[in-house]
């Protein structure tokens, strides 16, 4: 991915009939150079009814982006990839997208990614259930060593069966999913479905 670069935004407006705000957030998008939409999602629980996710991607720390009227930044991070995603293709498969973020000292995220990788490996094939993670991100700037930072995991599911049914994966896949808990202090998870383009 070399220098790429991620910002995830959660965007708040004053109504919730979401489809002109997403509108005004694409075409802001577009009027900025070294900007590209990821993706936007509505949430399912975990995000306000009035609010949506963006990803862009990015080449340098910083984008010139101004909110449209009526919508207001209600947080923002910057991010690097890690193993996932290995390129800025936007995401574009319907389903459930589910953002997870554990907080962990920073020393421990490369072990983190780490063992998230190797679980995929079998996490992926599973014959019970489907499921994709799109892309692990650790914060651009992230703290020192001895302090906390956010590791954030987004994960595709067809649906939410799928998504239940995952919470019990493979020996292999659970024992590196549990080391990684253990290296975490807390996580929290946003369900969302992709709104595509019209």
């Amino acid at each position: 991915m070399g220098d790429l670069l991620f910002i995830r935004r959660v965007l708040s407006f004053a109504t919730q009939s979401l489809d002109k705000p997403e509108a005004d957030v694409r075409q802001a998008m577009a009027e900025q150079e070294d900007t590209a939409i990821w993706g936007i999602w509505h949430g399912l629980f975990g995000l306000a009814a009035n609010q949506l996710m963006v990803m862009t991607t990015h080449s340098k720390p910083v984008d010139r982006w101004q909110e449209p009227a009526g919508c207001q930044a209600a947080s923002q991070q910057l991010l690097r990839p890690t193993v996932r995603p290995q390129s800025a293709m936007p995401l574009y498969r319907p389903g459930i997208y589910v953002f997870r973020d554990f907080w962990l000292p920073t020393r421990a995220i490369d072990e983190a990614v780490e063992l998230s990788s190797a679980a995929w490996k079998t996490f992926e094939g599973a014959d019970s259930f489907s499921a994709q993670p799109m892309g692990l991100f650790a914060p651009a700037d992230p703290a020192p060593e001895d302090q906390e930072s956010v590791l954030s995991l987004l994960t595709w599911y067809p649906d939410f069966a799928s998504w239940e049914t995952s919470r019990e994966p493979d020996p292999a896949a659970r024992q590196r999913f549990l080391a990684r808990r253990n290296l975490t202090r807390t996580t929290s998870a946003i369900a969302t479905r992709l709104r595509l383009p019209t």
